[in-house]
């Protein structure tokens, strides 16, 4: 099983002090041999940090092997270009390591389609050389009209379309566009949160990798993820291609509750070995205070090598 980290940044605290601590823990996880650091896209308060991508390459310099995650990514605040664009560059940065988690359209109060197009675009956007797209939300290049096939299409084969770079069309734009640099990576690690029962079924269908948030209660969460394997299994996905995710609240020697796991050492393993089986999940990831509480050592010495094991 695979174990991250994820912070909680909408406080009110300093902000070059708080994401100066986080960067230090990103540090601090790497050399511990924790999987991963997930940064949510946030706006409430000074400390949210509205270009986690930016924030995760500046950590991506200073780890050599744990997973940076742009996470909760809304759809409404910049063009997928951009987005496809700042996580390439992550994982250019890091050599191979960025992934970007897209927050739930229930959440961000848009359409989920809205969301799912989006998702569809980056990965296109990473690994096609010329490509068009047309969606309800999302057209690109904006001039692709309504005689483009749904989705994402490229040029014929032994097209004779010149290659024109992107944003280089001049006054006439072309028909397909590239989208650069390309990430590391072939194709970058795309998760979603599964609020909806329908994001949920889409995601299993289509290969992307569900997360489940720790707003959601401990029981419900798990038995998202089951629903999520029994679907993706039906539709005949590999199990390899996917990551699932389940975010916890978690403290040691200290009292657990819906959203929280709690116990002993020992008994925090009992209980995340036993949602593991019920779950299907291979990927735990421990959602944080931004204070060094000493629990950081504590979980990487009694906890994580068991459940990495």
């Amino acid at each position: 099983m695979k174990v991250g980290l994820s912070w909680d940044l909408d406080q009110n605290a300093d902000p070059v002090e708080t994401w100066r601590s986080v960067l230090d823990e990103i540090i601090q996880a790497d050399g511990l041999g924790f999987d991963s650091a997930w940064i949510p896209e946030g706006r409430d308060t000074a400390v949210s940090c509205p270009q986690p991508s930016m924030y995760l390459t500046g950590a991506a310099v200073k780890t050599k092997s744990i997973q940076l995650v742009a996470a909760s990514r809304t759809v409404g605040h910049a063009h997928p270009v951009r987005i496809a664009e700042e996580v390439a560059v992550l994982d250019l940065y890091s050599q191979g390591r960025a992934g970007i988690s897209f927050l739930s359209g229930a959440n961000q109060q848009v359409a989920e389609q809205h969301v799912q197009e989006v998702v569809e675009f980056v990965k296109v956007a990473w690994t096609a050389d010329e490509f068009r797209y047309r969606g309800d939300y999302l057209q690109f290049p904006s001039n692709t009209g309504d005689e483009a096939p749904r989705g994402a299409s490229e040029p014929e084969p032994n097209s004779a379309l010149e290659y024109v770079p992107q944003w280089e069309a001049g006054p006439v734009q072309p028909e397909y566009l590239t989208v650069t640099p390309k990430p590391h990576q072939r194709l970058p690690m795309v998760y979603i949160e599964v609020d909806e029962e329908t994001t949920l079924e889409w995601a299993a269908r289509q290969g992307v990798s569900p997360v489940v948030r720790a707003d959601v209660p401990t029981e419900e969460a798990v038995e998202r993820l089951a629903r999520y394997r029994r679907i993706a299994d039906d539709a005949g996905r590999s199990r390899a291609e996917v990551d699932p995710i389940l975010e916890r609240h978690m403290v040691i020697d200290g009292a657990g509750d819906s959203h929280t796991l709690g116990g002993s050492s020992d008994e925090l393993i009992k209980i995340v070995r036993q949602l593991k089986l019920v779950g299907s999940f291979r990927h735990l990831v421990w959602k944080r205070a931004v204070s060094d509480d000493g629990q950081l050592l504590r979980f990487a010495g009694e906890i994580q090598p068991l459940l990495q094991a």
